[in-house]
């Protein structure tokens, strides 16, 4: 009889164990979930085993699954997302936002100003003070000068870069410790901006940055800003992130591994190698160096899925238009003597896409004007690899036909709402006048022909949140309140084109399509509970609402206050 009653406790405890290892470890009931995944795009529950999605449907499905063990959030009813892939991102830059001085959004240089003169009273004589966004197209009383920060940090060396990261804002002690004369070399595209007297005025257009980047002080203090990447990292969390793909420096590489080997990079990372504005560069003109990257930098966690790889090299072409540095086909309408001169020849251009992508490595080239997005695309149809994620970065001013190149090509164009609404009743009209308005930013045309659109933040040259870049792509409006309603509202996308964009084509781009980009069965639980449920189909109250949680691999990574 004991025998019988031992054999009976057993097998109920080998049941029972079974059901307890069976059983989810999270369940979300009652929410409105936005999948990105095409073959079931709505759901209202899912469940976690093991760090991955297991099961996605209804709430009384779901709940059927749970066990003692389950713990069960119910979202009452708020909408659920998969964790957003930031497809372009500078992280170092944001660090340098984080730990100097962000002039984001403010609008009067006065302003700026003294906010400077404040910030350094805390630094130490002899401290960069780095960081920046500053606007001058606000104002729009031309560039501000060397000789007012002087005024507000006389001992203290000041780097700012503006909203877009294409031009510098320095103080005349920058100047002196980087060597920075009137007659200085620069890098092909670069300008140091002389007054009439032909002295320098302390901004610095493109590749002239380098000359301040290569000073060993701005280095020093550069690295330090860099150190703090957790706070930026963290910042990501709380915004719903959960993989960038990051055009940094193999510094942050370095650092996201020893976060990763410590358990506490919160943050799939897929690097891209940002090439000098010099033609060759030691990490990208040899294979052997190039497949030595790749394999020192990949890291892949059982228990989390693929957390860093070293994934595309990246080019720039041109500058931006708020500088007249974009390269145009045309002359700037307001400045009919300038077209904006492209970083490289054709030649140059073929030949290095070409050779990284005989190396197995997709490109990245940062486009901006019309003719820098044709010189990127003559480029991939001359290295003619089209089975590579090869992508044009901002892509903001096209010529008739572009959209079906990029189609017949299989390029992506990889683009940042907030660019686009950042300048509506700014600069764009006078830079490219009213003809050539219909050609920018022209992110649902891409969707129309075909065309693979991936979408980001390209922080921080704009807002890192997702749901800010996706309220600019549905919505299409001036931030600023500088134009009244929708510019060019043809051109607008859903809320769940945009989603998709944010999430599944980032994470088709790196690679991991298959194990993360939407909530779906099998992938790695990334997700963010959003603070609200979006209407049907998503009004203005996108813009009013923030990220609540956020899960990586499963597991709670960041929770409002």
């Amino acid at each position: 009889m004991y025998k019988n009653l031992f054999r009976t406790f057993c097998l109920i405890s080998i049941v029972f164990g079974a059901q307890l290892a069976a059983s989810p470890d999270l369940i979300v009931i009652n929410a409105d979930v936005r999948t990105s995944d095409k073959s079931k795009s709505r759901a209202t529950a899912f469940a976690i085993k093991d760090s991955k999605f297991i099961a996605v449907g209804d709430t009384d499905e779901i709940l059927s699954m749970s066990g003692e063990s389950t713990r069960v959030i119910d979202a009452d009813g708020n909408t659920v997302v998969p964790g957003f892939i930031d497809s372009h991102t500078h992280l170092s830059s944001g660090a340098k936002i984080v730990t100097g001085i962000n002039l984001s959004e403010i609008r009067e240089k006065a302003v700026w100003l003294e906010k400077i003169k404040e910030r350094v009273k805390s630094m130490e004589p002899g401290e960069w003070l780095l960081g920046g966004r500053w606007d001058y197209t606000f104002e729009n009383k031309g560039y501000p000068t060397r000789w007012e920060l002087d005024e507000v940090a006389p001992n203290n060396p000041v780097a700012l870069s503006d909203i877009d990261g294409h031009s510098m804002w320095v103080n005349t002690m920058a100047l002196e410790l980087s060597g920075i004369e009137s007659d200085s070399e620069v890098p092909m595209g670069g300008q140091i901006v002389l007054n009439k007297d032909g002295i320098p005025t302390g901004i610095l257009l493109e590749g002239a940055m380098e000359l301040v980047w290569q000073n060993e002080t701005y280095i020093r203090d550069s690295d330090k800003a860099r150190k703090e990447i957790q706070q930026v990292i963290d910042y990501a969390t709380s915004l719903g992130i959960t993989s960038v793909h990051d055009m940094s420096s193999r510094i942050e590489l370095n650092k996201y591994k020893e976060l990763s080997a410590e358990q506490k990079l919160n943050l799939r990372v897929f690097w891209g190698e940002h090439s000098k504005f010099s033609q060759e560069d030691d990490s990208t003109n040899q294979d052997n160096l190039v497949y030595e990257l790749i394999e020192q930098y990949k890291v892949y966690d059982d228990e989390l899925g693929p957390m860093i790889e070293y994934g595309f090299i990246k080019y720039v072409i041109d500058g931006v238009l708020s500088t007249h540095t974009a390269a145009l086909v045309d002359p700037y309408t307001d400045r009919p003597d300038v077209i904006g001169e492209p970083f490289y020849i054709q030649n140059e251009l073929n030949f290095l896409v070409k050779r990284a992508n005989e190396y197995g490595m997709p490109v990245a080239i940062h486009a901006i004007g019309d003719r820098g997005v044709q010189m990127a695309l003559n480029a991939f149809e001359y290295s003619n690899h089209l089975d590579l994620a090869n992508r044009v970065e901002h892509v903001e001013l096209i010529q008739p036909g572009t959209v079906d190149r990029f189609r017949e090509l299989k390029v992506t164009a990889s683009m940042q709402p907030n660019h686009g609404t950042g300048v509506i009743g700014k600069y764009i009209t006078p830079r490219i006048g009213e003809e050539r308005e219909q050609f920018a930013y022209v992110w649902n045309d891409f969707l129309k022909g075909g065309v693979r659109l991936a979408l980001s933040s390209d922080f921080a040259t704009s807002p890192f949140s997702p749901l800010v870049q996706l309220y600019d792509a549905v919505f299409r409006e001036s931030p600023s309140g500088l134009y009244d309603g929708a510019w060019y509202p043809e051109q607008r996308i859903s809320f769940d084109e945009a989603l998709y964009a944010y999430t599944q084509i980032g994470a088709d781009l790196s690679g991991w399509g298959d194990e993360i980009g939407s909530i779906s069965e099998g992938k790695w639980a990334d997700f963010a509970i959003l603070d609200q449920r979006l209407n049907d189909p998503v009004g203005k109250e996108l813009k009013n609402t923030l990220v609540s949680n956020t899960f990586f691999a499963g597991k709670e990574v960041y929770i409002k206050n």
